[in-house]
C-alpha cells in the first residue's frame, strides 16, 4: 500500500429543516454513507441545539449562512410547504439536492423544480425509502418470478386510527402533519410512499390513463386524514393506493395483488401467494435495502446514476393533483401520468 497517498476528503452536506427525520434517520445515515454533515439550518431554537448536540460545527436561521460553509449538497427537510423558497436559493448556488418526500405539495411546483434542477446542471434526488422496504420487496420479487402471471389488479393500503403527529420533534408544531396550509395530511405523508411502490411495481403498465378518488377530511386538523386513490394503467391493469387514519379497526392485509395466474397477500411481516396449480409460496425473508444516502453521494462525487430522481418523484404529485380533483368533482378524471 502506497503510504502517500491520501484519501479525498469527505464532501459536505447541510441539513435544511432539523426536525425528528433528519435528526434520526438522516443524521446518522448520512454520515454512514460518508458525507460530512457541515452545517443545519433549522427555525426554532430547541432544534438548533439538537444540531449542536450531535456535533454540527454551523448551526443557523438562514440559507446564506448554510451556503457559507462550503457545502457541496442540502438534505432538503422541512415541511412540505415551504419546498420552493427553501430549493430555489440552493439551486441558484448550484448546490445538490437530496428531498425529503414529497417533491412538492403541488405538480406545478414540482416540475418548477425539476426544470430549475435541470437548467442550473444540479442533481436532484428525492427520499423515497420505502421503495426498498422488506414487504414491497417481497411483493416485488414474486411478482417479477412470474408466479402469479401478468398483473390485473394491485392493492397497497393502511388503515390506522390517527396520524402520525405525535412523531414530529416535540419542540415544533406537530399539528403540521394535519394542517393543509403547512403540507399536511395523509395523502402527503404517507402517500408518497405507497404511491411510488405501485408505480415501481407497474413500471411496465405503462403510464396511469384515470385517476378516481376520495380525500376527505374527518376529524383531524383541516387536511386530509382518509385518501383512497384507484388508478387504471395503459395496459388495463388497475391500482388502489390509500391510507386512513380513521380506523380503529381495518384490514389485515397491507398488500393485495391480483394476477392471471395466482395472487398473493402481504403484511409489514410476510408474504402469501398462491397459483392456480395450487402451489403456495411464503416468505418473511428482509432484503437487504438500498442505501440512497450513500447512492447520492456516489451521484453527487462520481457521477453514478441516482436511484430516485425528481422526475420519477415528479409524478406521484401529478397523480395526487389529479386525486384531489376527482374528489373535488366526485368523478374520474382522464390523465396520461
Amino acid at each position: 500500500m502506497n503510504a502517500n497517498r491520501s484519501e479525498p476528503a469527505p464532501m459536505k452536506i447541510g441539513i435544511v429543516g432539523f426536525g425528528r427525520m433528519a435528526e434520526v434517520c438522516h443524521v446518522p445515515g448520512l454520515r454512514g454513507a460518508g458525507w460530512d454533515i457541515a452545517a443545519a439550518l433549522d427555525v426554532t431554537p430547541a432544534r438548533r441545539e439538537a444540531a449542536r448536540a450531535l456535533g454540527i460545527a454551523v448551526v443557523c436561521e438562514r440559507i446564506e449562512e448554510l451556503a457559507q460553509a462550503g457545502i457541496a449538497a442540502a438534505l432538503v427537510a422541512p415541511h412540505s410547504s415551504v419546498r420552493w423558497s427553501v430549493i430555489e436559493p440552493l439551486v441558484a448556488r448550484g448546490i445538490h439536492l437530496l428531498i425529503e418526500k414529497p417533491l412538492a405539495t403541488t405538480a406545478d411546483e414540482a416540475r418548477r423544480i425539476c426544470e430549475a434542477c435541470e437548467r442550473a446542471g444540479v442533481l436532484c434526488s428525492v427520499f423515497h425509502n420505502r421503495r426498498w422496504d422488506a414487504d414491497f420487496l417481497r411483493v416485488r420479487k414474486v411478482v417479477e418470478s412470474g408466479f402469479i402471471g401478468g398483473v390485473l389488479r394491485v392493492e397497497n393500503r393502511l388503515f390506522e386510527a390517527e396520524p402520525a403527529t405525535r412523531f414530529g420533534a416535540a419542540e415544533f408544531n406537530q399539528c403540521w402533519r394535519v394542517t393543509a396550509g403547512m403540507g399536511g395530511g395523509s395523502m402527503l405523508d404517507w402517500g408518497p410512499h405507497l404511491l411510488d411502490q405501485v408505480l415501481t411495481l407497474m413500471h411496465a403498465a405503462g403510464p396511469v390513463v384515470s385517476v378516481n378518488a376520495e380525500v376527505r377530511c374527518v376529524r383531524h386538523g383541516d387536511a386530509d386524514d382518509h385518501f383512497m386513490i384507484d388508478l387504471r394503467f395503459g395496459n388495463g391493469a388497475a391500482a388502489l393506493v390509500g391510507k386512513s387514519d380513521i380506523c380503529p379497526i381495518g384490514p389485515r392485509h397491507k398488500w393485495l395483488v391480483v394476477g392471471e395466474r395466482g395472487s398473493l397477500v402481504g403484511d409489514w411481516k410476510s408474504l402469501n401467494a398462491r397459483n392456480i396449480e395450487g402451489v403456495e409460496k411464503t416468505s418473511r425473508a428482509a432484503p437487504r435495502p438500498a442505501d440512497l444516502h450513500r447512492n447520492f453521494l456516489e451521484a453527487v462525487r462520481d457521477g453514478k446514476p441516482l436511484l430516485v430522481t425528481a422526475r420519477q418523484s415528479l409524478r406521484t404529485v401529478e397523480i395526487f393533483d389529479s386525486a384531489r380533483q376527482s374528489a373535488l368533482w366526485g368523478e374520474s378524471v382522464r390523465v396520461r401520468i
